[in-house]
């Protein structure tokens, strides 16, 4: 892509605007913060003890639409319209989720990734190391499912990727890009979406739970994915516990990698645009199809920061619930979430007391 001269009054109006979004504007209350429920409540009695337990997994997102940490938000439960006692709150952190998590990652690793002012391209692949070891630490203690985390960069008329087996640190191998090197995103992210569609297969009956995900990284816009050299002869690249492969692709449009996307609903696609000189719709129309979301940042010093921001979209899911003495009979619970004096709440109806306890899904609400 062709570079614009940064600019420090669009940086400085871009602050401003998603600061007054955040806010709610001048003289206007914060929007609320929405609570995403991560598969369907569970409702169980205990026989040998006559208590209930409800369990919830939920993400919490504030009026901006990102992830917060629940260590920072206020908890209510309420059974009926009553707030729980302490005694009725377990503490879930020992209970540790079961799903499995599969997170690909796609880098720019064009010529103008180097261009930058500071260059970016060295701390895109500093920040997707420490993404990738920040998700897998967290992911492993709160999670007794499992995580494996694909590599797949591009560079000029070639998409690369690194075998399973190689550690996250062969992401500094990536060679740096040269004059010349032109940007084959669609391509790149077309093979990444191949690629965790085998994954998904992998697993036997996978559930609701389970969590596919990709993070793109780009400087610019797609210039070379129109280019067929499939028959091209493959390469490779020595990196950490092996080599990268890098080969060729067919000709991949927009449209085409909007397709591969409709037809894995279950992948779930971020997109970090850096840069103020955007294709933000063919971004935007990418993270939107791919049910994620797109973050974009003028400022290449941002681009840990950006990371960060997506690397919670995986790590700050909570489990949450009650274990009561609740007589035989029908519910409703409530979980209010409050992040800076707004709350969000999820409602559902629940069986209790006897052996068909059970929430009921189509009584669910979120607020």
């Amino acid at each position: 892509m062709m570079l614009q001269p940064h600019n420090l009054a669009f940086r400085t109006a871009l602050a401003l605007t998603l600061g007054l979004a955040a806010c709610g504007g001048p003289d206007l209350p914060a929007p609320p913060p929405r609570v995403e429920l991560q598969g369907t409540p569970v409702a169980t009695f205990q026989p040998s003890t006559g208590k209930t337990s409800v369990v919830l997994d939920f993400l919490v997102r504030d009026a901006a639409g990102r992830p917060v940490d629940p260590a920072t938000a206020q908890v209510r439960r309420l059974v009926d319209g009553r707030e729980v006692d302490v005694e009725s709150v377990p503490d879930f952190r020992d209970t540790k989720l079961t799903s499995n998590l599969r997170v690909g990652m796609v880098l720019d690793a064009s010529y103008s990734m180097t261009q930058w002012k500071p260059a970016a391209f060295a701390p895109m692949t500093q920040a997707a190391l420490d993404t990738q070891r920040s998700i897998r630490d967290q992911f492993s203690a709160w999670n007794t499912g499992t995580f494996s985390a694909l590599l797949g960069w591009f560079q000029d008329a070639y998409v690369c990727e690194s075998a399973p087996s190689m550690p996250d640190v062969a992401v500094l191998d990536i060679p740096t890009p040269v004059p010349g090197d032109a940007t084959k995103l669609f391509a790149a992210t077309a093979r990444m979406v191949d690629r965790m569609k085998q994954q998904y297969d992998a697993i036997v009956a996978p559930g609701s739970s389970d969590h596919f995900a990709m993070v793109v990284f780009t400087d610019g816009w797609d210039n070379y994915s129109w280019y067929d050299n499939s028959a091209a002869p493959a390469v490779s690249y020595p990196a950490a516990g092996g080599n990268f492969s890098c080969a060729g692709t067919a000709p991949v449009s927009l449209d085409g990698l909007l397709e591969k996307l409709r037809a894995f609903p279950q992948l779930e696609v971020h997109v970090i645009g850096l840069g103020n000189d955007l294709r933000a719709s063919e971004l935007s129309a990418i993270a939107a199809t791919g049910h994620g979301q797109f973050v974009s940042n003028p400022d290449s010093s941002q681009v840990a920061s950006l990371f960060q921001q997506i690397a919670r979209e995986f790590t700050t899911t909570r489990r949450d619930g009650i274990t009561m003495p609740l007589p035989p009979g029908e519910y409703q619970y409530e979980q209010q979430i409050e992040v800076n004096g707004r709350v969000a709440r999820v409602k559902f109806r629940f069986r209790a007391g006897d052996a068909g306890a059970g929430v009921r899904p189509e009584t669910i609400v979120t607020q």
